[in-house]
């Protein structure tokens, strides 16, 4: 019988589709009865990434990652398995019971659920604000000023923080929102000089909810309306929110990006706003951050190419070192466009259009030639010689250690190569010495920790011996077809298993099999302790599916194992009958034992060939 939290389980497996789940973080297209695409956790050009959803696993083969829809939002979001069960069971519309089996899930203090209701209210609170005809009325007017129409607002959920904070805090008690909630998604901060009191983090500023893939609100950008030193104000850092691996628009912008095969990244939230009323739905705001390599790791999933738009000659500057050392490990195409006479983009829209942008869109040039061309002119200002080639090693410098990482292939380094020896007129031989020559030193293991670098295959998923292989084997069908496997009373002894992550996995396999009969794969990940058991569960789930024949493979693997019990016996009875001082009778039945186990392995061998 089911317990409540394994209903709840099952109930949430139901309603979700694993592929619908995936296709809001991967550019996924279908290949046969799965789904392919650019694996989310490490980066890689040719999609390795994999979603079975006849057997509800993901898989990459890339780095290894697998899992089922509870594993695949533990790693994506960073969460542990309780929080990825309120998370989808939120998705879902299943109401968690909180009683017996599922007394698990109750969190301590505040959680990321709780986070994301905080800042959907606060939202709401904020757009209610703006919408008021009094205390509204001078914002709306701004927005005008701005050239930003009321559908474009609505559609991202533009706001207003009041100066006056009372109105907030009076509101959220009205609605049963605590101060600890509130301090805990930054909606409001504490006083580093009394702790008792507290304020609104945001008043007399412009808000801009700021949403994941999902649409979930994570946090909440502010632009000052009045003189605040500070212009731009984001949530802090908390379970929920990182602004260095957030971007502005992206649940908004995602299927644009993926039509129209690039992403376009301006750094202000009405840049945003206006590239979207202006028909450039496939543009991102940063968060008043350069670009991060998990800005690029997000955008690479959905498009080859990048757009950087900056507003400066030395934004340019600063923008294309960055690309380079975060977009060329990533294997992805980051080209810079500047804004003439330096607007902003929301600026440059409202005076000149539709396609004058477009135009400055499509003269953007690759980083490596941007940085190529500030280099030059730093080249042809220099006097001295030593200054000119210090000027070219910078630049080799950047491009170095972009390509040190492991994640560039032999391919892509020679064609980078090729491209920066033809920007510099020089020998690609020659590049690539100086290149090599220039890259930062890391020794191995900092190298194999890269993103994207297969550092070997796990020693424990190589069985160190004929009987483990078929313990491996037994496994493999535990996880597709429990009811091919006997019951525990008939197994070998488990603690045989040499792996102690395998071990665990049968320990829960069985334990699943004496609870429920039949058992999803699911429900062997949602109770693995870690995530890397929940990737070995999935990788011998497909390995066995793969392979099929259930019953006589595992029926194979029990009789192998049990021939490999009996020759460690006989081992033991063969090194015991060296003993000078063992007692005749022991003696005569080594003997016995070492002659009937002769005869019984003369009528069955299993074939050598199994375990490979």
């Amino acid at each position: 019988m089911l317990t409540s939290f394994e209903s709840d389980k099952r109930q949430i497996l139901d309603r979700i589709d694993l592929v619908g789940l995936v296709s809001e973080y991967v550019a996924l297209r279908r290949q046969g009865a799965r789904w392919l695409g650019l694996c989310p956790f490490h980066a890689e050009k040719t999609p390795s990434f994999t979603v079975n959803p006849d057997m509800g696993i993901f898989k990459c083969f890339g780095c290894g990652k697998g899992g089922d829809i509870f594993t695949f939002v533990q790693e994506q979001e960073h969460v542990n398995f309780i929080e990825a069960l309120e998370m989808l069971a939120d998705r879902a519309g299943v109401e968690l019971r909180r009683q017996g089996g599922t007394e698990q899930v109750q969190a301590s203090g505040v959680t990321r659920t709780d986070i994301a209701k905080a800042n959907a209210w606060a939202a709401a609170h904020f757009v209610s604000n703006l919408a008021d005809p009094q205390l509204g009325e001078s914002t709306r007017a701004y927005i005008v000023r701005r050239g930003l129409d009321a559908n474009t607002v609505s559609t991202f959920g533009v706001g207003l923080a009041l100066q006056d904070g009372a109105a907030l805090s009076t509101a959220a008690a009205k609605d049963g929102l605590t101060t600890k909630l509130l301090i805990a998604a930054d909606i409001m901060r504490q006083s580093e000089h009394d702790s008792g009191r507290t304020y609104n983090t945001f008043r007399h500023r412009l808000m801009f909810p700021i949403r994941d893939m999902t649409k979930k609100i994570i946090g909440f950008g502010g632009r000052a309306l009045g003189d605040d030193t500070a212009k731009y104000l984001n949530t802090r850092q908390n379970a929920l929110f990182d602004k260095s691996r957030s971007l502005y628009g992206i649940d908004l912008a995602r299927e644009s990006i993926v039509s129209t095969g690039r992403a376009v990244v301006v750094e202000g939230y009405t840049d945003c706003l206006a590239a979207h009323q202006a028909g450039f739905s496939e543009t991102v705001a940063t968060l008043g951050t350069a670009l991060t390599t998990s800005h690029v790791d997000i955008l690479r999933r959905y498009c080859e190419q990048i757009i950087l738009l900056f507003d400066s000659d030395k934004a340019g500057d600063a923008a294309a070192e960055r690309a380079i050392k975060v977009s060329l490990p990533r294997c992805v195409s980051v080209r810079l466009a500047r804004i003439p006479d330096g607007q902003d983009p929301c600026s440059f829209l409202e005076t000149h259009g539709h396609d004058r942008f477009s135009d400055v869109l499509n003269v953007a040039i690759d980083a490596l030639e941007f940085k190529w061309n500030l280099t030059r002119r730093r080249f042809n200002s220099e006097s001295s010689e030593s200054a000119r080639r210090e000027a070219v090693l910078d630049f080799l410098r950047v491009v170095a250690e972009g390509m040190s990482t492991g994640a560039v292939d032999a391919i892509q380094r020679g064609l980078l190569v090729n491209q920066v020896a033809h920007l510099l007129r020089m020998d690609h031989s020659e590049v690539n010495r100086l290149i090599v020559g220039l890259a930062p030193r890391r020794d191995l293991d900092n190298r194999l920790a890269q993103p994207g670098v297969r550092a070997g295959s796990d020693r424990r998923d190589t069985p160190v011996s004929s009987e483990q292989a078929s313990w491996t084997r037994l496994l493999e069908v535990m996880l597709c077809e429990p009811g091919a496997v006997p019951e525990a009373a008939q197994l070998p002894d488990i603690a045989r298993i040499s792996d102690e992550r395998d071990r665990r996995l049968v320990e829960i396999a069985m334990t699943l099999k004496t609870e429920l009969e039949e058992f999803h794969l699911s429900d062997v990940i949602a109770r693995c302790a870690t995530p890397a058991d929940g990737e070995r569960a999935s990788m011998l789930a497909r390995a066995g599916s793969e392979r099929g024949n259930y019953v006589a493979t595992a029926t194979l693997a029990i009789e192998r194992i049990r021939c490999a019990m009996e020759q460690n016996e006989l081992e033991h009875r063969k090194t015991a009958l060296r003993d000078e001082k063992l007692e005749e009778n022991e003696r005569t039945a080594n003997l016995v034992a070492i002659h009937e186990a002769a005869k019984r392995r003369g009528h069955f061998a299993p074939p050598a060939g199994f375990a490979s």
